[in-house]
């Protein structure tokens, strides 16, 4: 029986180079696969991004609106015959009190609040991209730790299957650390399709199907940089697009309640006509006339659109208000968030990644010294696998969180 079981235990081992994980096969193909910086990306993200793309359309559809603005009234003719006359008139309804100047600065205010959404869209668009491009280079690195955890984890196995020849170990310890090389490969086919999912999710950024996957490259670790809060704060006070869109929309609220003020004023209507006159009881005659129409402005008695107009001014100044608290909020926030990350980023550089590595070796090599079972090292080597999958997370939630405080600035930092 012994025999037998030694002869399987070869069997198993003999076969696993011809059935290596799918993961080292696909690794070999997939990093043929072009690789790509964080900036190259970003750029193909501005460049091939179908609901950026959409966007901008409201730009070209602003501007026509102030072509539109432009327009003048068209001028009206009328004619009439009868039996024995006909008339022809020409009229025309002459705007006074700006009107169409007041309608084309409505219209460009428009275009240029338009102007900044998309270019807001742009910088929203950007920091999920990057925060996409940083969740692909987690995962990764987190497929390549994985691999190279099952690869000791084989070693491992290997090293008992022939100390199990040899009587060293029992044939459990032998088993029990071939199943967990066994798990470890499951846990790498997991990650395989998390990391091509990631990558699918490139993909969709830059307005691409997924025939050709593009692999994140870089520096997963950044360096810690110090910033000062009050100066953050000043930063997104100066450069967040939706403070200039607020202030943009109180502009434009001033030049409506401007073009309602206009639209209070009366039109002039001119006229110019020719009538002829023919086999009537009086005699034949041609008369040339002209004329002016005034309104009479009763409905200027109503001023409820002047008063809406007045109130979206003061609205326009509160959501001012309420924009530069809520920033000053979100500044302060993710400030806080990223010296969390940071702090926790360092509890890992400094303790207990090392600790886990200490433990780890030592607990093996009490092992291969026969003084302790496979039990403790299945332990040890899971409590490694944690922490260092939890270091990898914490990074990319430190990058994540500099990601997230560049957004509430505004600005690169």
């Amino acid at each position: 029986m012994k025999r037998i079981c030694i002869y399987m235990t070869g069997i198993f081992f003999s076969l696993l180079p011809g059935i290596l994980p799918r993961a080292q096969a696909a690794e070999k193909e997939g990093y043929s696969h072009p690789e790509l910086t964080l900036s190259e990306y970003l750029q193909r993200v501005g460049n091939g991004n179908l609901e950026y793309i959409a966007e901008k359309f409201n730009i070209k559809i602003a501007e026509a609106e102030i072509i539109a603005a432009k327009v003048l009234p068209d001028p009206e003719i009328a004619f009439e015959a009868g039996e024995d006359f006909y008339s022809v008139e020409l009229s025309y309804d002459l705007e006074l009190g700006g009107k169409r100047k007041a309608r084309v600065r409505l219209a460009r205010s428009e275009a240029e609040l338009e102007r900044l959404a998309v270019e807001f869209f742009f910088r929203e668009l950007s920091a999920e991209a990057a925060d996409a491009f940083l969740e692909a280079l987690k995962e990764k690195e987190i497929l390549q730790f994985r691999r190279s955890s099952y690869d000791y984890m084989l070693q491992l196995s290997q090293s008992d299957s022939i100390r199990h020849r040899l009587g060293e170990i029992t044939e459990n310890d032998a088993r029990q650390s071939r199943l967990e090389a066994a798990s470890l490969l499951n846990e790498v086919y997991e990650q395989e399709a998390n990391f091509e999912s990631a990558l699918v999710t490139l993909n969709q950024y830059m307005g691409r199907n997924a025939d050709t996957l593009y692999i994140p490259s870089g520096h997963f670790e950044v360096p810690y940089r110090e910033f000062s809060l009050r100066e953050l704060t000043m930063r997104a006070l100066e450069n967040r697009l939706d403070l200039m869109a607020s202030l943009k929309n109180s502009e434009i609220a001033m030049n409506q309640l401007k073009l309602a003020k206009a639209e209070r004023r009366i039109d002039l209507g001119l006229m110019v006509g020719f009538e002829r006159d023919w086999n009537g009881w009086l005699p034949e005659r041609d008369m040339v006339k002209a004329g002016i129409s005034v309104p009479l402005p009763f409905s200027n008695t109503n001023k409820g659109a002047l008063r809406s107009a007045r109130l979206a001014v003061e609205k326009s100044k509160v959501e001012q208000q309420s924009v530069e608290l809520q920033i000053e909020a979100e500044v302060a926030q993710a400030y806080l968030a990223f010296e969390a990350a940071r702090k926790q980023v360092n509890q890992y550089n400094t303790v207990l990644l090392e600790d886990a590595q200490k433990l780890l070796d030592g607990v093996v090599y009490t092992y291969k010294r026969g003084e302790t079972d496979i039990l403790e090292v299945l332990i040890a080597q899971r409590t490694y696998n944690e922490i260092r999958e939890q270091h990898i997370e914490t990074v990319k939630d430190f990058r994540s969180a500099l990601i997230e405080l560049e957004r509430a600035c505004g600005t690169n930092l």
